[in-house]
């Protein structure tokens, strides 16, 4: 049967949340799935509620802490799914998710991507991150939208597999971010399609990854990470004379803020000594 979608799901203390997360992935309408979990070293129970799942989930084990970026391009170069889908181990699909996003792949479609419901850390569910009005009128123009920032979150987003492969997959120079970079270079071997039809939950907690965004090195690395980004798709875009004032007014802005960072960093460093 052709059209396997793999879900790769890489945990670190993730024992709060990732049964429900597995949970949501078996309970798929689409059955041609495999689950490939990778353990960045936990060191909480989160092992012991993967191994109840038996053979319904390829478990992979990591001796050391590796990090997201290297854990997804282990666990797609395992796979063997035409497709997959990269989730968070405390994030959800909705048991319909996959059939979704599969029908809406045409012959130039590299990957598929929808809007999020926010859920908190009991479950509830908060906002959606942006309306579909929004996310359509930036997908169409949306290396001008990479220059600016990355717009598209990666829950739930379906990609073809042979394409990660052509890319080599997501930089290992960044060892807990690298979608916004694959994203541009994705681009050169098809389109990224929006659909509506369907929305992946998002949980925000304590817990977060994005919440160690706060520490001051973690920082310096995520800013040039993300120079990079801008600058790579200013350069593949075919800007207009509007647009590359737009992008050129934002690089002051951020340029801007970036100087208050590095005084702040300063003053950081001065008061700990």
């Amino acid at each position: 049967m052709k059209n396997k979608v793999s879900i790769i799901i890489p945990t670190y203390n993730g024992e709060k949340y990732i049964k429900e997360t597995i949970d949501s992935c078996l309970s798929q309408t689409y059955k041609n799935i495999e689950i490939i979990v990778i353990d960045d070293n936990s060191s909480d129970r989160t092992v012991d509620i993967l191994n109840i799942y038996d053979d319904r989930i390829n478990l992979i084990l990591n001796k050391i802490n590796l990090g997201i970026v290297k854990n997804v391009n282990n666990g797609v170069n395992i796979s063997n799914g035409e497709y997959y889908i990269f989730l968070g181990h405390d994030d959800n699909l909705p048991s319909n998710h996959i059939e979704i996003m599969l029908n809406e792949f045409n012959e130039d479609t590299i990957a598929v991507y929808c809007s999020n419901m926010g859920i908190d850390g009991d479950g509830n569910q908060t906002k959606i991150n942006q309306p579909d009005e929004i996310m359509i009128a930036k997908t169409n123009n949306i290396m001008f939208e990479f220059s600016i920032d990355n717009f598209i979150s990666s829950c739930g987003m379906m990609h073809r597999t042979d394409v990660f492969h052509k890319i080599g997959g997501w930089d290992e120079r960044y060892l807990h971010y690298g979608e916004w970079l694959y994203y541009i270079k994705e681009l050169e071997y098809g389109k990224i399609k929006y659909t509506s039809k369907t929305k992946a939950f998002y949980r925000t907690h304590e817990t977060n990854i994005t919440k160690t965004f706060k520490d001051k090195n973690v920082k310096i690395i995520l800013n040039r990470y993300k120079s990079e980004c801008r600058k790579m798709a200013h350069l593949f875009n075919d800007n207009s004379l509007t647009e590359n004032i737009n992008y050129f007014i934002n690089k002051f802005k951020v340029f801007i803020k970036l100087k208050e960072l590095k005084i702040f960093i300063k003053k950081a460093i001065k008061y700990e000594k």
